[in-house]
């Protein structure tokens, strides 16, 4: 009998451990790249070393944490304020222009707790997407939600589970795998919902979303859903993670930022 009992309580020990999710937060193992609207660059590395460089690649700046484990996301919209995720401490870190930490806000403490997107607003404030509530809210620079929309769910047939939310010309643009892209006023009110089938690794910057497709960068438009595509020449073939800003195409080669004129 005693053998029974064991053996059952063993069951029951994995079954309820097979429920418990797994982390959705990525380890990331390679050098991440953002680019911001005035032509600086920032790489973060897989110990979350965060380096800022000027237009020409020299290094301006950098900031080193490894207490938090990996940043999920980089916000760069506001080249004055930018936004550091940890998505896996639910704890977004705040950077002035000279990579000097501002503030931390653990969001946690102000009961949310199933957020894994977060984005600048054009007011200096921060949108993040509460998935429990299924609600957008904006919060202040110390986590006081400032604002909110009412659950998604009386709108959508199903859940949301955004990745990534940017500000851009007052509308607010939160992408979900299953959903789309989600457009809301800056307010924080629904608007409509717009297909979106590309890679959930795509790169933002000044309105615009960049990502590699059969040897091609594509650039869409946020705003009207336009595409268009460039083709990368030989000299360049090897880069990765490119923007581009005006006429000029920024990308990394062998870890290195790069800069080619258009």
């Amino acid at each position: 009998m005693r053998v029974l009992v064991f053996i059952a309580s063993i069951l029951l020990l994995c079954s309820c451990k097979s429920l418990v999710p797994a982390s959705r937060t990525p380890e990331l193992s390679e050098l991440q790249f953002y680019v911001d609207e005035l032509a600086h660059s920032y790489t973060i590395s897989p110990n979350n070393t965060i380096i800022k460089y000027d237009l020409d690649g020299k290094k301006l700046f950098e900031y080193s944490d490894n207490t938090l484990g990996p940043i999920t996301s980089f916000d760069t919209s506001n080249p004055l304020q930018l936004l550091a995720f940890y998505e896996r401490f639910q704890t977004i870190k705040i950077f002035d222009r000279t990579m000097n930490l501002k503030n931390l806000i653990d969001v946690n403490k102000f009961d949310l707790f199933e957020i894994h997107a977060v984005g600048s607003s054009n007011d200096t404030n921060i949108w993040l997407f509460d998935e429990l509530h299924q609600e957008l809210l904006k919060i202040d620079k110390q986590g006081k939600i400032q604002g909110r929309n009412n659950d998604l769910r009386l709108r959508l047939e199903n859940n949301v589970t955004p990745h990534f939310i940017v500000e851009y010309q007052n509308k607010v643009y939160m992408f979900d795998e299953e959903n789309g892209i989600l457009i809301f006023n800056n307010f924080g009110e629904y608007i409509a919902q717009r297909a979106f089938n590309t890679p959930a690794d795509f790169r933002y910057l000044l309105g615009y979303l960049f990502y590699e497709l059969n040897d091609e960068l594509v650039i869409y438009g946020l705003e009207d859903g336009s595409k268009k595509s460039l083709s990368l020449s030989a000299d360049i073939e090897n880069s990765t993670h490119q923007y581009i800003l005006k006429d000029k195409l920024i990308y990394l080669e062998d870890g290195k930022v790069k800069m080619k004129q258009l």
